[in-house]
């Protein structure tokens, strides 16, 4: 077992999804130190080794990470290293946030050409592609909010209904789409939408045919997709291979313009983010 692996066992709270994001950073970390073990190494050594200028800022903060996790595992002082990343990290990564940012205002597409994406989707009888678009800029969604079951089975609409798993429940005239299973579930919990538009039930019928219960996502084979294959295929179904953060931030864009405020708190509540973390993270005009 090797000092990464150690320091995962023992902590609990990190998930299957993150354990193996933490695990390619360390495999990084160790390229970058010709193989040479964390543990033994000072503070400014290892600080030495991440912050190059040739790797993004965000990438050193996910080194960084793995490497406060196996120090504090061993009880390890971390003061040099929680001082370079709030200080010089944090300033690295709104400097190259700035950069993007003003970069990707030229860039990306108006939130209009999204919606006429969206509804050529349907149009194509590409059901599964106008579904995926259609809920994303209707609740400014993540890749795994959309990794979901669309289903006839009623008991999921229950209050006491326990499952972690997102779905689509059909009825003759709207469809309810309840949210289990995403990000910040622990901080919103149970998020639950009434859909009552024509043509996204029909796309959703559409979609589960004569069968009782149907993923939206599925391999040739009839099985779900896999959590880790779950980025790469949203990403194919959006507008120009944009993907789920292009898309709220051309959202939040669009209608700070507008002076649309009402609409940008809903989404915050519907993604489940706070109106502050929206706007530091997704406003494309942020300088901070």
């Amino acid at each position: 077992m090797d000092e990464l692996d150690e320091a995962l066992q023992k902590n609990r709270t990190i998930g299957e999804a993150t354990k193996r994001v933490y695990g390619s950073n360390y495999r990084r970390l160790l390229r970058l130190t010709g193989g040479e073990l964390i543990l033994p190494m000072s503070q400014d050594r290892i600080i030495k080794f991440i912050h190059q200028d040739d790797i993004p800022p965000q990438s050193q903060n996910g080194m960084l990470s793995v490497v406060l996790t196996i120090r504090k595992n061993n009880g390890l002082k971390n003061d040099k290293l929680i001082k370079f990343r709030d200080t010089t990290l944090y300033n690295d990564k709104v400097a190259d946030k700035r950069i993007k940012n003003i970069k990707l205002k030229d860039e990306l597409p108006e939130l209009e050409d999204l919606e006429k994406y969206t509804r050529s989707l349907y149009n194509q009888e590409d059901y599964v592609g106008y579904i995926i678009n259609f809920l994303m800029l209707r609740f400014g969604l993540r890749n795994k909010d959309l990794n979901i079951v669309i289903t006839n089975n009623q008991d999921i609409t229950y209050v006491n209904d326990k499952s972690k798993v997102n779905y689509l429940y059909v009825t003759k005239k709207y469809i309810t789409y309840i949210r289990n299973d995403y990000k910040t579930f622990s901080t919103y919990g149970k998020q639950k939408h009434k859909i009552e538009k024509s043509l996204f039930t029909k796309a959703v019928k559409a979609v589960i045919g004569d069968e009782y219960e149907k993923p939206l996502l599925q391999l040739m084979d009839g099985d779900a997709i896999s959590e880790e294959s779950l980025a790469k295929v949203i990403q194919r179904n959006t507008y120009n291979g944009l993907g789920e953060g292009k898309y709220f931030k051309i959202q939040i864009h669009d209608l700070k313009k507008q002076g649309n405020i009402k609409r940008i708190r809903e989404l915050a509540k519907s993604r489940g983010t706070d109106l502050e973390t929206v706007f530091q993270e997704y406003d494309i005009d942020n300088k901070a």
